[in-house]
């Protein structure tokens, strides 16, 4: 029998039992389609990471201590002579402090102040709106000025236009001198969220001079490396600490480890959505058994009239391939619209290009592993016994 004369026998069964072909395809739909999805969403989740990092720079170092003793900490000449090490080009404290933020009868509650200096912005990839930075004489003569996000202008102001006004933190007036350009969260801190007040300046919240963390860039990425080993020799053997109580990482480190996590999580998502598609080749079988009963005996007249056991199997095995690729063809356009559906929720989805074939392959798989029984059990019946049903 020729192979046009299979797929034409195999459609016409097919479109016989509309409604059921369709509910067959739906497990493998929904299958593909979740697989499609959480792996889409999964390699969008390290897209946005990785744009993140990027905005950071390749030749930034970002190091914290935590030492429950303040003294114990590392502190203003302590950062001079990490600034002097081969290698580092800037140096820019970070230290997280605790007052709230108002004006009037405003509140601000995600609010995230900080002591630092001059070049933070720049080695954070910050940009002004409006305004200036913080200046070598606010640090020197600790005056009461800050430099805000646009989440902290909107909740006091109701407007980013506030250059000029001034702010109240644990009840002392500040002038804002800047405001940042919206940019949202990178490293774990909100830019849009910030308060930003001279390092010197911070004594007035925390009687404490250490600093928790800092950030330091080198001056090539070729030498990150380097760099890092001579931060980390100076916080054990100069310092005395333990790494335990410190941490010094790159941009590429943290990279690979939220990708390792997202990674990890992908797959296991993709392995129970995949669970689906045992399912629906289940259902194919189920089906095709059914079909199969059904037609005892046209296979029986149509063995008695000479029709070739392979031509039997042909044509079933067709059948339940053709379901299974179309519920894949349907599943991987199910599973892209879902997925730019996805990102009017937040997420940030990438089409997985590796997916599609693999998909197909699957559905592929899936036909013939779930569709070869049903086809050998009619390529075997006996013709007699067939035509006595």
């Amino acid at each position: 029998m020729r192979l046009s004369t299979i797929l034409k026998y195999a459609a016409a069964s097919l479109l016989s039992n509309k409604l059921r072909s369709l509910l067959t395809m739906l497990g493998l739909i929904i299958g593909i389609a979740s697989v499609i999805l959480l792996v889409g969403i999964g390699q969008g989740a390290n897209q946005s990471v990785r744009q993140k990092m990027d905005t950071l720079g390749g030749d930034i170092l970002t190091a914290s201590v935590y030492t429950e003793n303040p003294n114990d900490g590392l502190k203003a000449a302590d950062l001079g002579e990490i600034k002097k090490l081969s290698g580092v080009q800037a140096l820019a404290p970070f230290k997280v402090l605790s007052a709230k933020a108002y004006f009037e009868k405003n509140t601000s509650k995600r609010s995230v102040l900080a002591g630092t200096d001059d070049q933070y912005l720049e080695l954070r990839n910050l940009k002004l709106q409006s305004g200036r930075n913080l200046s070598i004489i606010d640090l020197e003569e600790r005056s009461k000025v800050c430099v805000i996000g646009a989440n902290i202008a909107l909740d006091l102001f109701h407007t980013t236009q506030v250059k000029g006004n001034s702010l109240k933190l644990g009840g002392d007036e500040y002038k804002i001198v800047g405001i940042l350009e919206p940019q949202g969260e990178s490293l774990g801190v909100n830019a849009d969220n910030l308060i930003l007040v001279p390092l010197t300046t911070s004594r007035y919240f925390d009687l404490g001079d250490d600093v928790g963390s800092f950030y330091v860039k080198a001056e090539s990425q070729e030498q990150i490396n380097g760099v890092k080993s001579a931060l980390s020799a100076y916080l054990t053997i100069k310092k005395g600490l333990s790494p335990a109580v410190y941490s010094v990482s790159s941009q590429d480190e943290m990279l690979n480890a939220g990708e390792d996590i997202s990674g990890s999580l992908s797959q296991l998502l993709a392995g129970i959505a995949g669970i689906s598609l045992i399912v629906g080749g289940i259902g194919v079988m189920n089906v095709m058994l059914v079909s199969v009963s059904e037609r005892v005996r046209e296979i029986g007249i149509r063995k008695a009239l000479g029709t070739k056991r392979r031509d039997i199997l042909a044509q079933f095995l067709a059948e339940a391939l053709a379901m299974s690729l179309l519920g894949g063809a349907f599943g991987v356009g199910a599973g892209i619209a879902a997925g730019f559906l996805s990102t009017l929720l937040g997420f940030q989805f990438v089409i997985p290009a590796v997916m599609v074939p693999v998909a197909f392959g699957a559905s592929t798989l899936i036909g013939l592993a779930f569709g070869i029984f049903p086809a050998c059990r009619a390529s075997n019946l006996n013709p007699i016994e067939a035509l006595r049903r």
